[in-house]
């Protein structure tokens, strides 16, 4: 099985409450998070994860593994008590899109293109 093969990719959008202040806020605690954040994510078959901003909008690409089992990331999130602390403290940041169901954050984008399907 090749390297692509083995994983996946997911892009999510979120936006920012609409402060310049907070916006550099949130972008400083992204330069170097909590190191059991980053263990969590790797523990859980994250390989690569980026944040890209334009103005309020926030678009994240994830990379998963091919074992990557996403129930079980969301289970084991809300049963760590330092993610959810991170994410108490990005939601001061944070604000749902238009298009976000109601209680949740980052929400799974459509792809509708692909170059490699051309």
């Amino acid at each position: 099985m090749s390297g692509a093969a083995q994983r996946r990719r997911f892009c999510q959008a979120l936006d920012l409450v609409d402060s310049p202040a907070l916006i550099a806020e949130y972008q400083r605690h992204h330069q170097r998070i909590w190191p059991q954040i980053a263990g969590h994510l790797r523990d859980h078959g994250i390989l690569e994860m980026e944040i890209y901003r334009l103005g309020t909008r926030l678009f994240m690409v994830v990379e998963v593994s091919a074992a990557f089992d996403a129930g079980r990331f969301e289970r084991d999130s809300r049963l760590n008590p330092d993610v959810q602390r991170w994410e108490a403290l990005m939601w001061k940041y944070q604000v749902a899109t238009p298009w976000t169901p109601p209680g949740e954050k980052w929400v799974v984008m459509e792809q509708i293109f692909s170059l490699t399907e051309q």
